[in-house]
């Protein structure tokens, strides 16, 4: 694997968030157990920009490949609460470029997300669409129009789940690693959440790259089937062994997502998840959000709770962020 490592670290990136992110002991979640595994959360929800999360890291490698190829405009998707959308606007700022955002409409008619709020006080330029499936054509034919003015554009996918993208990922378990030296901790199981496939096919990759291979990983989808989700996460992976230069499936390892916490959909709310959420905020002081982290943070209690997580197997929850999803914003002036 040295010559994948030394591939990876010539990957140029911008380090745009405040890393190493804490990483954290949870006795008192652990003691209102009732016991069982040492637990231990990494957050990533103190990643930087835009209130932080996931995206920061993806975005740390998909916008140096944009600047070194001239861009002066990003455009990308997501939902009116969009985590993604949100971080992207708020680099985009810091960056000095323009920001486009094609943006689904709120379920909730009458709310005006935080989120939302945000991506305009950042200086993003939005245009709404009225379902999710519109969302990718929407974003291709504004970004290809752009192209035709001649302006140079950075089209990114939603959640900026791209194999270049992973890569934010796979370098965080080198972080992670270094910290779990540091506290004397050998993890066994890791928790997160999972929508677009990115951060679980980064994860992935930066287990085995970084020889951490015992660590079983369980991405909590937020919305889609297993098995789908499993495909998306099999071809991120696949498409970083390409960048990596490393023959097919040397990076692959058994992908296990646990999709029985959607409950009613996406962004809905379950009762297990608003449960998850109350227990670590009075425990350790630890806001989740109800979309994704949330309903991740149920999945691991429930393991731990039915004996599958226990002995004195160390579990950490990976905090992807997003607790913006909890806020409304004040009424536009």
């Amino acid at each position: 694997m040295n010559s994948a490592l030394e591939r990876l670290d010539a990957i140029p990136r911008l380090k745009l968030g405040n890393y190493p992110t804490p990483f954290e002991p949870m006795p008192r979640l652990r003691a209102t157990l009732g016991g069982g595994p040492p637990l231990w959360i990494k957050r990533d929800d103190y990643s930087g920009p835009g209130f932080g999360g996931n995206k920061t890291r993806k975005l740390d490698y998909i916008l140096a490949a944009a600047l070194e190829e001239g861009a002066e405009i990003v455009v990308t998707t997501g939902g009116e609460t969009s985590n993604h959308a949100r971080v992207t606007a708020a680099v985009a700022a810091k960056l000095g470029l323009r920001c486009i955002l094609v943006l689904n409409r709120n379920a909730q008619p009458g709310i005006r997300p935080a989120s939302l709020y945000l991506d305009e006080l950042y200086g993003a330029e939005i245009v709404r669409v009225n379902s999710r499936r519109e969302r990718a054509t929407a974003l291709h034919n504004i970004a290809e129009e752009l192209r035709r003015e001649g302006r140079r554009v950075a089209e990114i996918p939603l959640g900026a789940s791209t194999p270049l993208g992973a890569i934010g990922y796979a370098r965080a378990v080198e972080e992670l690693r270094q910290q779990c030296d540091q506290a004397g901790v050998r993890p066994h199981w890791i928790f997160h959440s999972t929508s677009s496939g990115g951060t679980q096919a980064g994860l992935a990759v930066g287990l085995r790259l970084y020889g951490l291979d015992q660590v079983r990983l369980v991405g909590v989808s937020a919305d889609e089937p297993a098995a789908s989700l499993a495909a998306v996460v099999g071809e991120i992976v696949a498409g970083v062994e390409r960048i990596l230069g490393v023959p097919p499936a040397a990076l692959a390892r058994p992908t296990r997502i646990e999709d029985g916490f959607v409950g009613g959909g996406y962004g809905v709310p379950t009762p297990e998840a608003e449960d998850a959420l109350s227990i670590l905020a009075r425990t350790e002081g630890i806001v989740l959000d109800p979309t994704y982290t949330a309903k991740a943070m149920a999945a691991m209690l429930a393991s731990i709770r039915s004996g599958q997580v226990g002995g004195d197997e160390p579990a950490v929850f990976w905090h992807t962020g997003g607790q913006m999803a909890l806020f409304a914003a004040h009424p536009p002036r």
